[in-house]
């Protein structure tokens, strides 16, 4: 159903000349990312574990930071923190 709507939308826009034609070849892209719910929920699940992996990395590196710092208290690093 959104399909055949932003089709409608694209229609009417798609008469003001040149910005009309970027504005349909953006909606088609919109359209094209936006065709089946599976594969957006796969990237969805996607990103969420690039987002989940660097945070668990920046546990990592403030983790073995302080370790570093708890035994050899005079390393640059070891400052204050901001």
């Amino acid at each position: 159903m959104k399909a055949i709507e932003m089709r409608k939308i694209l229609s009417l826009r798609s008469r003001g000349g040149s910005r009309g034609v970027s504005v349909a070849l953006l909606a088609a892209g919109l359209l094209a990312g936006c065709v089946s719910e599976q594969s957006s929920t796969e990237s969805l699940y996607r990103q969420n574990m690039v987002s989940e992996t660097a945070l668990n990395a920046q546990i990592m590196s403030d983790r073995a930071r302080d370790q570093r710092c708890q035994r050899d208290p005079s390393r640059r690093e070891c400052g204050p923190r901001p």
